[in-house]
C-alpha cells in the first residue's frame, strides 16, 4: 500500500523593498527615522499594518481614525513624494524600491 507524501506549500509571494521615512514625533516610535525593509505589503494600508505589528502598535493608532478607517486629517503620507490623498489614499499601491514618508501634524508660528 502506498502512502501519499505530504504536500509542501511554498509561498511564492514576492517581498517588496521599501524605504520608510518617519518624521518628528512619529520618528520617536521607531529606533530610526529611516527604515529599509522587505515586506509583503502591497498597499499603504498594509504597510501601516506591517509597521504597527513589527515595530510599534501606537503607529497605526496615531495615523488612522478608528471610527472612519481613514488617515487622520492632520497627518500626511507620501509615496515617492506624492500625497496619497491625490492617489488612491490608503489603497495606494507600493512597489519594489518605493519610498514612503509619514508626517505628523506640524505647528508653529
Amino acid at each position: 500500500m502506498l502512502i501519499p507524501s505530504p504536500v509542501l506549500s511554498v509561498s511564492l509571494v514576492r517581498m517588496t523593498k521599501v524605504t520608510v521615512h518617519v518624521y518628528a514625533t512619529l520618528g520617536e516610535l521607531f529606533k530610526s527615522k529611516h527604515i529599509e525593509l522587505r515586506t509583503r505589503a502591497k498597499t499603504v494600508k498594509e504597510l501601516i499594518d506591517f509597521l504597527s505589528a513589527q515595530y510599534n502598535p501606537q503607529f497605526k493608532e496615531l495615523l488612522i481614525d478608528a471610527n472612519t478607517g481613514c488617515v487622520r486629517r492632520s497627518y500626511k503620507i507620501l509615496v515617492n513624494g506624492r500625497d496619497i490623498d491625490f492617489l488612491d489614499k490608503l489603497d495606494t499601491r507600493i512597489l519594489d524600491g518605493d519610498g514612503v514618508a509619514f508626517f505628523p501634524p506640524v505647528g508653529g508660528g
